[in-house]
């Protein structure tokens, strides 16, 4: 599970992202994101057409929680993102919906301030 501070939890939050963010979809997925300065965060909405049980849909948020947990690195930090599953995610493993994350691309972060090494 991801950690608290790196949950989008309040719903102005979530009307924020998602209506000024930018969307882009995969297979098990789309995602709307937008950058902050703040630490990186993610939700997800997994509505009842997905499945009318309340176990799966927990399952779900479970797993995709764990693969963005494990790939925290690949998104910029001050990320904001909002997970809209697709039906198609109900019997896929973790292992799939990690790859399909990969896949995913999100911006790259921003350029840090030039080293201060000198080389000959």
């Amino acid at each position: 599970m991801l950690k608290k501070i790196n949950r989008v939890t309040s719903k102005t939050e979530f009307l924020e992202i998602k209506n000024t963010g930018e969307m882009k979809a995969t297979e098990f997925f789309s995602i709307i994101w937008m950058k902050k300065t703040e630490n990186k965060a993610f939700g997800a909405i997994i509505s009842k057409k997905i499945s009318k049980k309340a176990v799966l849909r927990n399952q779900i948020r479970r797993r995709l929680f764990e693969a963005v947990r494990l790939n925290m690195g690949i998104f910029p930090e001050g990320f904001r993102g909002i997970f809209l599953v697709k039906k198609n995610i109900l019997d896929k493993k973790e292992g799939e919906i990690e790859a399909c994350l990969k896949k995913l691309n999100p911006p790259p972060a921003k350029a840090g301030p030039p080293s201060l090494d000198k080389e000959g």
